[in-house]
């Protein structure tokens, strides 16, 4: 459907825009964990080299700073773009590659270029690798064990140019050669193992490759998290947290359009014009959100969902998800708290010198059509039908009635099968009464007003 591609869309745009500030501050973390790093490799070589003969190391130390450092500043430019970080990972291996290639001197004497292979060097292709997984790119992270797999295999291939360097077929140890050979030639200073290249190589893209994908699953499970987030967000607009829960488990839609038999309740704050004639803005918005705040708090506790706020009036419904033969007990105790909590709302405001409200009720039980309905802009979940319009009547009923309950008669019929007589204590039934816009007469049940709830009705 279009609106849940625009949704998709809407979402996936969020995301690239999370993604995407997270890849700054990435590239920033990044930059200081080089930076202690190479703190850490600058103390272990100037304890390697005593006489500081090899200032190649430190100039490869002092490149790969600077390096950090640029990407980190040209980041926080308009000028930065993607590409940018990786043209900053292949300038790290290079500079890495630059220094292996370096003749190692050691007391005034140049040492054997395949001395080059056996330096810490090579292990820092694994700290730029791990840099690049701070970005939160996974192909950043790929193209970085692909450099340093390019660049490592670029310096060994220069050593084995080199005059007097040596290698052997990777098939000679199990040519019945010696073992004492065997160490012999591993030995010597001017042999290059191509086993042990070819296994490097393998390890430098076999972590990549494995970083990227942690990479890659834990962005997957931001997105997934996000996705579900959101939809909580959405149920917690109709449902009691303990419903979110058990929907969010469910792999049962419930945009599916469906018929179902619930029980509907209408609530509406009466005398609500009147107070806000002269009331401030603020004051009528505060009384809306005290007013929706005790009503939810009421229907989901009775297990109830709310469908929607109209302005003073709040619809709900009950049985909704998992029918049950108390949802129309568990309605009709619902408007029992919710004119309670209005008789306690009521002497907090008449503490506070505000004048009292009054409620008006009414409960249908029978089948709705339940799902969404709007356009590809505004989607609503609601349920449809006669049964919700005779809800509403109901509710109408209660002033023509000087009532603060009105049910009709299937509701009370199913309360005195599930709780009983004192269900329905307090209340009187009409036999034949009309509806407004409805054929015919229905027979139903209310409780009058008490003395102070009719004054606060009127």
């Amino acid at each position: 459907m279009d609106h849940l591609a625009d949704r998709n869309q809407a979402m996936a745009a969020r995301l690239k825009a999370v993604f995407a500030r997270e890849q700054t501050r990435g590239i920033e973390v990044a930059t200081w964990a080089r930076l202690i790093a190479l703190g850490a490799i600058l103390a272990w070589l100037s304890m390697l080299d005593q006489t500081g003969e090899n200032v190649s190391g430190y100039l490869g130390i002092v490149l790969l700073a600077c390096n950090g450092l640029s990407l980190w500043a040209l980041n926080r430019t308009r000028w930065f773009r993607p590409w940018h970080m990786f043209a900053s990972v292949a300038f790290d291996h290079i500079a890495i590659a630059c220094v292996m290639v370096t003749p190692i001197t050691l007391a005034g004497e140049n040492l054997s270029p395949a001395m080059n292979t056996r330096t810490v060097w090579f292990d820092v292709y694994f700290l730029v690798i791990a840099g690049a997984v701070l970005v939160q790119r996974p192909g950043l992270v790929v193209w970085s064990g692909l450099m340093a797999a390019a660049s490592w295999s670029a310096v060994v291939i220069h050593v084995l140019r080199q005059p007097g360097t040596f290698t052997m077929p990777m098939t000679w140890m199990w040519e019945g050669v010696s073992a004492d050979d065997i160490v012999r030639v591993m030995q010597n200073p001017r042999y290059v193992d191509l086993t042990n290249w070819i296994t490097q190589v393998l390890l430098l893209l076999l972590v990549a490759l494995t970083l990227a994908a942690a990479v890659r699953r834990s962005k997957m499970l931001l997105a997934s998290q996000a996705a579900t987030e959101s939809e909580r967000a959405n149920l917690a607009r109709y449902f009691s947290p303990d419903m979110v829960e058990r929907l969010a488990a469910s792999d049962s839609p419930l945009s599916r359009p469906n018929t179902r038999v619930v029980s509907v309740l209408f609530a509406d704050l009466t005398g609500f014009t009147r107070l806000c004639e002269n009331a401030p803005a603020g004051e009528i918005i505060d009384l809306l959100r005290q007013f929706r705040i005790r009503m939810e708090r009421a229907v989901f506790t009775h297990g109830g969902t709310v469908d929607k706020y109209i302005g003073d009036c709040v619809m709900a419904t009950f049985g909704l998800l998992s029918p049950s033969g108390r949802d129309p007990a568990a309605a009709l105790a619902c408007a029992h708290d919710m004119q309670a909590a209005i008789g306690d709302w009521n002497l907090q405001r008449a503490n506070r010198g505000l004048p009292a409200v009054g409620l008006g009720i009414g409960v249908h039980y029978g089948a709705v059509v339940a799902g969404d309905i709007g356009s590809d802009q505004r989607l609503e979940f609601t349920v449809i039908g006669d049964t919700v319009n005779v809800a509403s009547r109901l509710m109408h009923l209660t002033r023509t009635l000087e009532a603060g309950i009105v049910i009709s008669d299937e509701v009370a019929g199913a309360a005195l099968l599930t709780d009983g007589e004192q269900a329905l204590a307090g209340y009187q039934r009409v036999e034949n009464m009309p509806l407004r816009g409805r054929d015919g007469t229905i027979a139903l049940w209310y409780r009058p007003l008490a003395a102070n709830e009719a004054c606060a009705a009127e």
